[in-house]
């Protein structure tokens, strides 16, 4: 009984550990702002293996260097585009014009819904390999399949950006919670999230046989 007691408080203490590693290890390698899409294809896939108790650092770099050249083709495509849209909200909201309602709410709809299609790409591909048309395709077909688990994935994992620019005082309050938990955090939930839906989007659109479990293994798009 104290030997089961012994194991579990160590392996909670691992997942703290390793955890905060993955979250410290994304933000570090965010830091150039055009390598985020390559960091949270990264970020998934360390994560994957974490849960799966595989190498998880070691997972998280190899994705690193293996998308990296997509991810943040990816990223440098959709970086502007996003900060367009949100910009744009941004605007009409600090300015609050007289009947600026009904733009705002548009420009909300399509920021968000942007904003969700490029988290489900990385997010995908960090468990498929495919093109970059490929990749925006199948992405855009999850969130419209699951717009629901989408959108609060989206939503829970730009938040603290968000924080930062209506709120920068409170977003410095939660910083250590960011710094070391937030994303990682946030992201074992959209994997957890989207497991099922991506192992019956393979079956159903890619014809792969892929487990239901929460630790299947990861698949080539193109096999």
């Amino acid at each position: 009984m104290k030997q089961t007691a012994k194991h579990k408080i160590m392996g909670f203490m691992d997942f703290v550990m390793y955890t905060a590693g993955l979250n410290l290890l994304f933000l570090l390698c965010s830091l150039s702002v055009i390598t985020v899409g390559a960091s949270l294809t990264a970020l998934y896939a360390g994560l994957r293996a974490m849960v799966k108790k595989e190498p998880c650092f070691q997972a998280f770099f190899s994705a690193f260097r293996k998308s990296f050249a997509r991810a943040t083709l990816l990223w440098i495509i959709l970086l502007p585009l996003n900060a367009m849209l949100i910009f744009n909200v941004y605007t009409i909201w600090y300015y609050q014009v007289d009947g600026a309602l009904p733009a705002l709410l548009l420009s909300g709809f399509f920021a968000l819904l942007l904003l969700s299609i490029t988290t489900m790409i990385f997010l995908f591909y960090s468990r498929f390999e495919g093109s970059v048309l490929q990749l925006v395709r199948y992405g855009g077909t999850m969130l419209l399949s699951y717009p629901l688990r989408g959108l609060l994935i989206s939503v829970l994992l730009w938040f603290p950006f968000g924080l930062v620019v209506v709120s920068p005082m409170t977003a410095l309050f939660f910083g250590v919670l960011f710094l070391f938990f937030y994303f990682a955090v946030v992201s074992i939930a959209a994997i957890w999230l989207m497991n099922h839906p991506f192992a019956k989007f393979a079956r159903e659109v890619l014809g792969m046989d892929v487990p239901t479990r929460f630790e299947s293994t990861d698949e080539d798009l193109n096999k």
